[in-house]
């Protein structure tokens, strides 16, 4: 299921369940983190948000990577701000971390955006030269099995995919590793079908040990690994644009 699928199937089920996508009672104020830790916690009906910049609450409302806000004032990325939100009973952890969210964001902070589409820089997922590292799916298709998973130890990362397309890789790529990419992926191997994957690398850190930093990094690894490479070029994005924002009153 695509973002904006998966976002519009949360926003019926609010509507359905009567949430009318807003908390029942809900708390926004600047910061009272002293540790400089961070927070983001949304369990049994509750969202828990702790020292998080307002820029960073906006993304995970609208599931956005940071080059998809534009528009937006600086103090939204430097102010941060401390969240206590309840909701009905019912509410899932994807309706209160999008819709609902949303909708408290709007109403505390006046905020109104629209979307549009830019011309930004991305990558291409496409075939290396010496030809694609890839087996087909096992199974053939895709049963509730399939999907990625994502192993982590330490800086080392193992992404294992089972009955994925070249479409479902790249997605993955530009959301989940978008720290390390910092581009939206764009699939162009014209590869058809499912397949059955392994994609071991190191992430990057400056203070680490050569000894930790010994794997390769993420697009070496689909180089050496799937035969695949990502290929820097200019492409329209989906852009959320903040049309107005308003530091919010006590409460």
């Amino acid at each position: 299921m695509s973002s904006k699928l998966r976002a519009f199937v949360a926003v019926a089920a609010c509507a359905a369940a009567g949430f009318g996508q807003g908390f029942e009672v809900a708390s926004v104020k600047p910061t009272a983190s002293a540790d400089g830790r961070s927070l983001v916690q949304a369990v049994s009906g509750r969202l828990v948000m702790r020292n998080l910049a307002l820029r960073r609450m906006i993304l995970i409302a609208w599931d956005l990577q940071d080059y998809q806000l534009a528009g937006d004032p600086a103090w939204v990325g430097s102010e941060h701000y401390d969240v206590q939100a309840k909701a009905a009973g019912g509410a899932s952890v994807q309706e209160m971390e999008q819709p609902m969210l949303q909708a408290l964001l709007q109403d505390r902070f006046r905020l109104r955006v629209h979307r549009e589409k830019r011309e930004l820089p991305i990558y291409e997922l496409v075939v290396a030269g010496g030809g694609v590292k890839l087996q087909g799916s096992r199974d053939g298709g895709c049963a509730d099995s399939c999907g990625f998973h994502l192993t982590t130890d330490g800086l080392n990362r193992t992404l294992d995919g089972k009955g994925v397309t070249m479409d479902m890789l790249a997605a993955n790529l530009s959301r989940t590793y978008n720290s390390s990419l910092g581009r939206n992926v764009v699939d162009k191997t014209w590869l058809t079908g499912m397949f059955d994957m392994r994609l071991t690398w190191t992430i990057d850190n400056l203070s680490a040990s050569p000894a930790d930093s010994a794997g390769p990094s993420i697009r070496g690894a689909l180089q050496e690994q799937l035969g695949l490479k990502l290929e820097a070029a200019k492409g329209l994005v989906d852009v959320l644009v903040v049309d107005h924002i308003e530091k919010p009153s006590a409460n």
